[in-house]
């Protein structure tokens, strides 16, 4: 019975973090998932202490601090800068989508992929639509070239971190 009520919960989260909400509750995909780890918490009978045994504080604390970096890259305008620059390219979106996957993928392999994806999508869309072409094919270009960049190497995504500590 508790497999299946864990199940059933797990279903509704990713539900709810599919569509950003849960239905008919004012709590975001954080919330969502936050509330998802306490029901699968409560609903497993694991104690706090062996899932808190269970995280890889290392790993947490390189993400964060590249994330802290990352901010401060963009506080400093270094994005902007960058976006800049590439806007420069719009009138031929084909040389814009090989500039920006190139800067993506180099600042991916440097930075955590999620944190380059994270800064670099709202002013990729913003541009484009700002230029009038579709933003559809550079968001894709951006996943991608991140997604690429970030297996060069061990800090460009979480799970290469983890597998660098071993």
């Amino acid at each position: 019975m508790t497999s299946i009520l864990l199940v059933a919960l797990f279903v509704c989260v990713y539900f709810g973090i599919a569509l950003g909400r849960i239905p008919g509750l004012a709590i975001d995909r954080t919330g969502v998932a936050l509330l998802g780890a306490i029901g699968m918490l409560e609903l497993s009978g694991m104690p706090l202490a062996e899932a808190g045994s269970l995280i890889d504080l290392h790993t947490l604390i390189l993400l964060y601090a590249l994330m802290v970096f990352s901010a401060q890259l963009r506080l400093g305008g270094f994005y902007t800068r960058v976006a800049w620059r590439l806007t420069l390219l719009l009138a031929h979106p084909s040389r814009f989508l090989a500039w920006q996957m190139a800067a993506s993928a180099l600042l991916s392999s440097l930075l955590a992929n999620d944190i380059i994806c994270l800064a670099f999508a709202p002013v990729i869309a913003r541009a484009c639509l700002g230029a009038g072409i579709s933003p559809m094919p550079h968001l894709l270009g951006l996943a991608m070239a991140a997604n690429i960049g970030s297996a060069t190497t061990l800090i460009g995504n979480p799970q290469n971190m983890l597998i660098g500590q071993l």
